[in-house]
């Protein structure tokens, strides 16, 4: 009784004051695991201590699971779920919104509807989408569906909000019936996954090892060996019932259980558990990457300080592009205005404020990534041939590669602009029915592909299917498997690639058509990661960065189809991608040529006028010619003009940008405007000088100016001691020469 008090005194005081308070980090006082029963684990007297922990029953003792296992991280949309749901679209047979019961090109299979009435109509049960566990690669395991999902949801509950394993116990029958949550499962045997809380809480979460527990069917298991807690023996895949041994090393004498390294607030590496093995090239393990670095990660900030959570668990999400899942975080903008965690606030000087409306933060800010990325989704031989970027062969490739752009509006200003993205292709079979493209399942696919594969053409990768008789071959073999299917009324095999629709003609020729179908709003990757530091930003360069032949942004190519007539890559200007028109790229290049140019053509047309008026000025023709009496005028009103509307408008980046252009080009400005200056000196000497004497004097004086200024420039010895001599004597000079051109001017003036 006296130790039950003081758990409980102790439990309130970690909730009452700092942690710190106590000189540890961890966030709970010892406790004792319990079973999905609410029995006691004790593996120092043995009571229980063969059986898995429910985190449930656990955790769910002092915190309350049952909200926080509503959040979406555990949920995915399943409490939404419905067969009807998507009735009226191009899309019925989705079930929800989420990644449980939603189509993805990386995840791409499909979940059974509760009600089905055939067989034929399964892909995956809700049983399979746990069970299903790819074949390991070089001793690597890739997770299944069930590695990345952190329990709880589709995993624990079945569409009616029952506990599989309780409601699977009390009526068997349900495994023999057709429902797409029973249908031919084991959930008595195998139990369920429970919102797994040391996958985040946790520091010795070990991802494998859940994939493997899964593997084995060992489902209410797995949470316990991945977290460290003990080792699992025996597998429900052969049969047996498995036991757990507990790591002692974690228990109090008394069986209270203790882990050391417990986080409150998760850390990156217990975000990348799971966002690293789902990595397919477009975010997560490229967090803390040093070939990518980020400037948040430099700075210090963690996952959560983007994506905060609530107490019920939902973390802010980002601007993914399939748009199902609401974008909750905080943008660049706000951060960067309100100096949210420190940010800096925005500055953009010599950056036109209209291009704020037009660009992303990202568009600017992520220039390139040198990591590996999936360029398109090859679903046509019944497997998942991932495709990497056309820059990228391999994964695990640096060699750097620019994003694509797309228009859309991700703000909560809802302006749309020019965006960042991976564009990931899509290639895969649907059967056309009723004006609906149904998606073949893979298993459908495989079947066809592996009766026809012998006499296809030689290929490489073996899903480039682009030669038209490959085409035909598949789909006339797909026509003949599918005959017998029962989820289908009727069959008109359809071949979706590279933006076309590929499917067999009435005399067994082929027929290519747009494709307008929901296939081509498969989402692309956002990029939002590998913020790059503002020097190598675009922009930072000046205009030319993006307004240029070479500026990616406008001219660079998009892989609209990775093999196409001839097999290899079609590819389209990024200008034509946005669906901007042709003009567009015709007057950027001229203005980036006019960038270019300008400052040497302004800089020569001076110098011709300078020297012409100089050349008449020496020739004793003082008088400047009548057409050019009005010049100061109007130059001084287009220049009174020019700034009016540059501060009405508030465009003052332009000024920026002119004193940058004038800074990169000091290298030619410099001697130009030196030489100016000579002639004027030069021009002064003859004009105000009479004495012949005096006029040698101050020539003298000009070119020893001259020459230790140019001196100075070139620097044709290292030794600090003459550059310094070298110095002193210049300025000397230099003072000289002013004082006595100031003291011609008073005595001429006289």
């Amino acid at each position: 009784m006296k130790q039950t008090l003081f758990s409980l005194f102790l439990a309130l005081a970690c909730l009452i004051l700092p942690v710190s308070s106590f000189g540890v980090s961890d966030p709970c006082p010892p406790f004792y695991l319990k079973t999905d029963r609410g029995e006691t684990i004790n593996p120092m007297t043995g009571e229980n201590a063969d059986q898995p922990y429910s985190p449930r029953k656990t955790c769910g003792a002092c915190h309350d699971v049952e909200t926080i296992s509503k959040g979406y991280h555990f949920m995915m949309d399943w409490d939404k779920a419905g067969d009807d749901r998507f009735k009226d679209t191009d899309t019925p047979w989705l079930v929800s919104t989420g990644l449980t019961g939603g189509l993805i090109t990386y995840g791409y299979f499909q979940l059974a509807k509760k009600r089905i009435t055939h067989p034929d109509e399964i892909d995956l049960t809700a049983y399979d989408f746990i069970a299903r566990v790819p074949e390991a690669f070089k001793g690597y395991q890739k997770p299944g569906c069930a590695g990345c999902h952190a329990g709880g949801g589709m995993m624990e509950l079945d569409r009616d909000g029952k506990r599989y394993d309780l409601r699977l116990a009390e009526n068997p029958e349900l495994a023999e019936t057709l429902d797409g949550d029973y249908y031919k499962s084991r959930w008595d045997k195998t139990g369920v996954i429970e919102p797994d809380c040391f996958l985040c809480h946790g520091n010795r979460y070990h991802m494998q090892t859940r994939i493997e527990q899964t593997k084995n069917l060992n489902f209410k298991w797995a949470g316990t060996a991945a977290a460290g807690l003990g080792r699992v023996y025996g597998r429900v895949s052969d049969g047996e019932v498995p036991r757990v041994v507990y790591n002692k090393r974690l228990f109090n004498e008394d069986g209270t259980f203790y882990m050391p390294d417990m986080v409150f607030t998760p850390k990156p590496e217990n975000c990348l558990t799971c966002h690293a093995s789902i990595e397919l090239g477009k975010r997560g393990n490229s967090w803390g990457d040093p070939a990518n670095p980020d400037v948040h990660h430099l700075a210090g900030l963690t996952c959560i300080d983007c994506h905060p959570g609530d107490l019920n668990h939902n973390f802010a999400k980002g601007n993914a592009t399939d748009g199902k899942v609401a974008n909750t975080m905080r943008s660049c903008r706000d951060c960067h205005t309100q100096g949210y965690k420190g940010a800096t606030p925005m500055k953009h000087r010599g950056i036109r404020q209209d291009h704020l409306d037009k660009l992303s933060c990202e568009a600017c800010h992520i220039p390139e990534l040198k990591r590996s990325a999936v360029g398109a989704m090859f679903l046509n031989t019944g497997v998942f041939g991932k495709h990497g970027q056309a820059d990228t062969k391999a994964f695990g490739d640096e060699r750097p590669w620019k994003p694509a752009y797309v228009v859309r509006a991700k703000d909560k200003d809802q302006i749309p602009r020019i965006t960042p993205v991976n564009p990931v292709l899509s290639t895969l079979f649907t059967n056309k029915e009723k004006g609906l493209y149904i998606p073949l399942f893979l298993s459908e696919v495989e079947k066809a592909y592996a009766q026809c594969k012998d006499k296809m053409s030689d290929r490489k990768p073996a899903y480039d299917f682009h030669r038209p008789e490959d085409m035909i071959l598949m789909l006339s073999t797909l026509t003949r498997t599918l005959a017998d299917n029962k989820r289908f009324t009727a069959l008109a095999p359809q071949f979706h690639t590279g933006g076309r629709i590929y499917s067999l003609a009435g005399n067994g020729s082929l027929a290519v058509e747009a494709d307008t179908t929901w296939v081509q709003r498969l989402p692309y990757y956002s990029i939002s990661h590998n913020v790059s530091p503002l020097n190598k930003a675009l922009g930072a360069g000046g205009c030319r960065d993006c307004h240029s032949k070479e500026a990616h942004i406008f001219n660079g190519l998009v892989v609209t189809d990775y093999f196409g007539d001839n097999g290899r890559p079609v590819t389209v200007s990024m200008a034509r991608f946005l669906d901007l028109p042709a003009s567009v790229q015709t007057w950027n290049r001229v203005f980036g040529t006019f960038l270019s140019a300008w400052p040497f053509v302004f800089t020569a047309v001076a110098a011709i006028l300078i020297l012409w008026v100089m050349v008449r000025l020496f020739t004793g023709r003082h008088a400047l010619p009548g057409s050019f009496r009005p010049c100061p005028v109007l130059l001084s009103m287009a220049l009174v003009l020019g700034l009016a509307h540059i501060f009405m408008t508030r465009e003052v980046g332009i000024l920026i940008a002119v004193q940058k252009i004038v800074i990169d080009h000091s290298a030619f400005l410099g001697p130009f405007l030196m030489l100016l200056a000579a002639l004027g000196y030069a021009w002064l000497v003859r004009k105000m000088s009479q004495n012949k004497v005096l006029s040698k004097l101050l020539y003298g004086l000009g070119i020893l100016t001259a020459g230790t200024g140019l001196f100075l420039w070139t620097r044709p010895f290292p030794d600090s001691t003459i550059l310094l001599f070298a110095l002193g004597i210049h300025v000397m000079l230099a003072g000289v020469t002013i004082l006595a051109l100031v003291a011609l001017t008073l005595i001429k003036r006289r």
